[in-house]
């Protein structure tokens, strides 16, 4: 004899089939949010491992305090070339808590390679309405709708540099050397010696300002100097 088989909403009264669904449905919609979980964490770590920083324009530096990774500037011009920028760099431990007041302490050291390609928080300040205008720098007043865009991060936590390097990695070119019947030699024009630093200090009354609105990119590749400029305590908190 052959077995009979009834489709389940045959087989189950209407009761019955609720219960069973009821009872089934929550677990089934568990098991969706735990599988759609997982997948995304499988695709978001699919996608860090294959975004591999690239070492030519991410350029990697030792400091005294821990390795830092900058980021690469093209200028897009003939004569100057690429710049090295790090960014938002730790120059003193966070003036914050007991330290408010008091002397900057030499920062901390880190282990892990440290990202410097963003700007870092810029000191506690307000551009409109503090000081007079006869008090402030003319560039400054003449821009301070620019000036308001680079102080929407503030935090007590801004003593940072900002160092922009030139790279001088311009091609080989030809020059002639009487020594040898006027024919033209390879010579590197890269310069490897060691480079002047130029130190920016913003102006603003110790009231108002930022090394973050000067991009010394231009300036160091032009002169060929290590460029750094930096954030100071402002106001109140720097006196």
């Amino acid at each position: 004899m052959n077995p009979v088989m009834y489709p389940l909403p045959l087989a189950l009264s209407k009761q019955r089939r609720r219960g069973l669904l009821s009872r089934t449905r929550p677990l089934s919609l568990m098991t969706d949010w735990c599988l759609m979980g997982a997948l995304g964490l499988i695709l978001l770590f699919s996608l860090a491992s294959s975004q591999k920083i690239d070492p030519s324009k991410h350029p990697i530096v030792t400091t005294n305090y821990g390795k830092i990774r900058g980021i690469k500037k093209d200028l897009n011009n003939e004569i100057l070339g690429p710049v090295e920028q790090y960014l938002g760099v730790p120059y003193a431990t966070a003036p914050i808590g007991d330290r408010r007041f008091q002397p900057p302490e030499a920062p901390g050291s880190w282990q892990e390679i440290r990202n410097a390609t963003q700007f870092a928080p810029v000191c506690p300040q307000n551009v409109h309405g503090v000081l007079p205008e006869i008090m402030l720098p003319v560039w400054f007043t003449d821009n301070l709708d620019v000036a308001a865009g680079y102080i929407q991060n503030q935090s007590e936590d801004c003593l940072y540099l900002n160092v922009y390097v030139p790279t001088e990695d311009g091609p080989l070119t030809k020059k002639h050397d009487e020594s040898s019947m006027n024919k033209p030699r390879d010579e590197d024009i890269r310069d490897r010696r060691k480079k002047p630093v130029m130190l920016f200090i913003h102006g603003g009354s110790y009231m108002e300002g930022t090394g973050n609105m000067f991009d010394a990119s231009v300036l160091a590749a032009y002169g060929n100097v290590i460029v750094v400029t930096m954030n100071y305590r402002l106001g109140v908190l720097g006196k």
